[in-house]
């Protein structure tokens, strides 16, 4: 047959053309939400809790953070005498006994929270004292903080690596939380009040939201706990403790055992800011005495109550002066 015959020959369909469209759907393992939320995807949950965030800090040049968080209960002092007043006026309103219990025990916790009020202010003028000396050109040109291996690792691939030693490069350390309330939204308010500046959080899947003052690209939630403390002690390059409840001191005794076993750098600079509270509610020194940790464990714990101070400590240590 030849060519121009074998175009206008009649092709037979092999099946009937009405079945033509009939397919089977289906869907790609990465595009399976029952399999990705359940048990079986738990370890690919888990390196999307570790891939994303590298990605995202090298994308948004971090080198590294100065870690700053506290109680989630602090308020202003505005903000503490509004919530005060306002329980008051519906104690005052209330007839029902069960519910003035309630209203009550509220408002004794708010009175016990006073303290804090000063804290929070403090909190906020450190971590703008702090970002605005990560935005000065000799930090952010790289010259004054001699990088740890994290901080390299974390600039592999991003624009930091490739710009030199360009005389203006992105803010390359930021203060970075939990990303919640109290003095933690302090510490991000107080970081953004900085032109240019950026700043971080880290939240877990417990906060409902995070608190308005955090960067947006560099907001992360995490699913899982150990995650998110891996991801916001990794790249701290200093680390500032206000006082807290269990939360807060468990991150700060997982700080300090990590140091101890050697897992963080043992000159990574902490600060416990509440001089009061950190000595009342620990007695570091009495811990030595007995043997149950090592004077060099306290010495490396610096306690202070002024801004002032704390920041001073932070930036010698970093820049390598001496103290």
């Amino acid at each position: 047959m030849s060519e121009p015959d074998a175009k206008k020959a009649k092709v037979e369909c092999p099946y009937d053309a009405k079945e033509e469209s009939a397919y089977t759907a289906t869907t790609k393992s990465y595009k399976n939400l029952d399999f990705l939320n359940g048990r079986a995807a738990r370890a690919v949950r888990i390196m999307c809790e570790f891939e994303e965030p590298l990605s995202r800090l090298r994308a948004n040049n971090v080198a590294g953070t100065i870690l700053i968080f506290g109680s989630r209960r602090a308020m202003n002092r505005e903000e503490h005498e509004q919530t005060k007043t306002e329980l008051e006026t519906s104690l005052k309103s209330t007839k029902s006994v069960f519910h003035r219990e309630q209203i009550q025990e509220s408002l004794d916790k708010i009175k016990k929270l006073k303290w804090m009020c000063e804290l929070y202010e403090k909190a906020e003028e450190l971590s703008k004292k702090i970002t605005t000396w990560t935005m000065s050109d000799e930090v952010r040109s790289g010259k004054a903080i001699e990088l740890e291996p994290t901080a390299t690792y974390l600039r592999e691939g991003s624009a930091i690596s490739k710009a030199g030693d360009a005389d203006h490069l992105p803010q390359q350390y930021v203060v970075c939380t939990a990303g919640g309330s109290g003095l933690m939204k302090a510490a991000n308010k107080g970081a953004s009040e900085v032109d240019g500046a950026r700043n971080m959080g880290m939240s877990s899947s417990l906060e409902e939201t995070q608190n308005p003052y955090v960067t947006p690209d560099l907001a992360f939630e995490f699913h899982y706990f150990f995650t998110q403390k891996f991801w916001m002690l990794y790249q701290a390059v200093a680390i500032v403790v206000f006082p807290g409840g269990f939360e807060t001191c468990d991150s700060l005794f997982e700080v300090l055992t990590l140091k101890q076993t050697g897992k963080m750098r043992a000159d990574l600079p902490i600060v416990l800011f509440g001089s009061d509270y950190w000595s009342d509610i620990f007695n570091w020194q009495e811990m030595a005495n007995l043997g149950t940790i090592s004077q060099s464990d306290v010495d490396n714990l610096f306690i202070t109550n002024e801004v002032n101070e704390a920041y001073e400590y932070i930036v010698n240590r970093l820049t390598k002066k001496k103290i």
